[in-house]
């Protein structure tokens, strides 16, 4: 049988990162579906076609790499 030893505040602190965590991971979800959904409509509303649609979603893969994210805010 285990028994868990941890220190409550240490508990405390585990349970925060890992909320903060999720937390975090949700909002660069948002973050991704929001950007993903302006990308669509930009190439609807335009007409892109798919080379040029594929160019897009590359152009903003770079963006996002080279930028840490911040490209996305």
């Amino acid at each position: 049988m285990f028994v868990d030893t941890t220190p409550a505040p240490m508990k405390d602190l585990s349970g925060l990162l890992t909320k903060a965590t999720q937390e975090g991971k949700a909002a660069a979800a948002d973050l991704c579906s929001l950007r993903l959904d302006k990308l669509a409509a930009h190439a609807a509303n335009d007409g892109l076609s798919a080379t040029e649609i594929i160019e897009l979603i590359r152009a903003e893969a770079c963006a996002i790499a080279s930028k840490g994210g911040a490209a996305w805010q």
